[in-house]
């Protein structure tokens, strides 16, 4: 009597045999995990460093990890459906983010060697993982960038221009609001007094906090993709014109009454202030955005 020989079944889309991967290369891999930690143990204590600043730009940098954990978490089922298939263009991405490694180190350049850490983090999703991961985490990879400080040339000078450019904007304000106001340099003056805009209120960490927020709001609105990549291009405009906002009372309060009021418990409310005033205008601008252009889905339905 003969046997029918059943046909094989075929593995399930999803499915990756155990095979794939012999022990060496899990060794390996741990092996390049621990040189990592080794390596980027530097990096972690010059982030701290720039975090812990006075007056520091990047003082949300503890944050952003936590937040970056927060969306890999958030798509957890869907990690767990995705197929592993460890995709050979890593590898370039790796090489790429060792020699900005390498390279930032040899210079002493620390956006070169700090910057590697999301490229890394890339090239080893796309590595052990695979693309189908990849697009899952590439935001929460993405958003890392927020927590590395700009070399301090380039703050410097963007911070000088966008305090000039808030101070005049605010002098012209009150000048319309009928208050005489001279704008010198970064001084300005009113009836026998003045005010000093400092680095720090001229607006450039308003701005790095709400690209921050802005690029949080634009990846989970439910709008379409011109509408995210609006809102988090006017996240800068709405810091400045917050800044803006937060210069002229100032002023009007130390026209009023005086500088040493106005740059007292005015000026350190205020600061905390002018974070609340953006936080609503960006998410009243993305909630109309997201009723002007909602988010459609695969049939070009709205949800």
């Amino acid at each position: 009597m003969s046997v029918d020989a059943q046909p094989e079944q075929p593995l399930a889309p999803h499915a990756v045999s155990r095979r794939t991967f012999s022990p060496l290369v899990y060794v390996m891999w741990g092996v390049i995990v621990c040189l990592l930690y080794f390596l980027y143990q530097h990096t972690f204590v010059d982030l701290r460093f720039h975090w812990d600043m006075e007056d520091s730009y990047y003082s949300h940098g503890y944050l952003v990890p936590i937040i970056s954990l927060y969306f890999v978490w958030r798509e957890r089922k869907a990690l767990r459906s995705a197929p592993i298939k460890p995709c050979i263009w890593g590898y370039p991405v790796l090489a790429l983010a060792v020699a900005m490694f390498a390279l930032g180190g040899f210079l002493g350049f620390g956006i070169l060697y700090n910057g590697s850490i999301p490229i890394m983090v890339a090239a080893l999703i796309l590595i052990l993982l695979g693309w189908a991961h990849f697009r899952l985490l590439w935001f929460p990879t993405a958003f890392l960038y927020a927590m590395i400080p700009i070399p301090a040339s380039v703050t410097q000078s963007l911070s000088l221009q966008i305090k000039l450019l808030a101070t005049e904007a605010s002098v012209q304000a009150a000048r319309l609001i009928g208050l005489p106001m001279i704008r010198d340099g970064s001084y300005i003056h009113f009836r026998g007094d003045s005010l000093l805009v400092g680095e720090v209120c001229g607006g450039l960490r308003s701005i790095i906090a709400l690209l921050a927020l802005g690029s949080l709001a634009a990846y989970v609105s439910k709008s379409r993709p011109w509408a995210r990549l609006l809102l988090l291009v006017l996240s800068a405009p709405i810091a400045v014109v917050s800044n803006i906002a937060r210069i002229l009372l100032l002023c009007v309060v130390g026209y009023y009454w005086s500088s040493e009021t106005a740059s007292g418990t005015v000026h350190d409310v205020s600061g905390a202030l002018i974070f609340v005033v953006a936080f609503i205008l960006l998410f009243s601008i993305e909630a109309l955005l997201r009723w002007v252009a909602p988010a459609v889905d695969a049939h070009g339905e709205c949800p």
